[in-house]
């Protein structure tokens, strides 16, 4: 009796780990080994060949702002709603001026931070 309580006390204290029963296979059926082909069966056609992945866009290209570091998907739209769409506009942009039009969209962010974008598409 003694030898039950106690497996059975463990057991509950240690519930989240993985115990025996869980690996356990769920039938004899799930462990049998896949048929083999017999050099008289025809082979199955090859698989077509998938399409190639898409690189990933550049840091800078085109009209992305979010490579630059502190500029996300939503601050890119903001900024787009503003008028600036490429690194070129943000380069161009004042650092004064455009936290003002920011801030009035109730964007939270600093002259500095607005200042470090300006200069990160400077550099670009």
């Amino acid at each position: 009796m003694w030898n039950d309580l106690m497996r059975r006390w463990m057991k509950l204290a240690t519930w989240w780990l993985p115990n025996n029963e869980d690996t356990k296979p769920s039938s004899p059926a799930s462990t049998a080994k896949p048929a083999q082909a017999t050099p008289n069966q025809a082979k199955p056609a090859a698989a077509a060949p998938s399409p190639q992945p898409k690189p990933a866009p550049a840091k800078h290209a085109g009209s992305d702002l979010t490579g630059i570091k502190g500029i996300g998907p939503a601050m890119q739209k903001r900024l787009s709603a503003i008028g600036i769409t490429t690194p070129a506009d943000l380069a161009a942009a004042d650092a004064k001026t455009l936290t003002t039009q920011l801030k009035a969209d109730k964007a939270v962010v600093s002259e500095a931070q607005v200042s470090q974008w300006i200069e990160a598409a400077r550099s670009a």
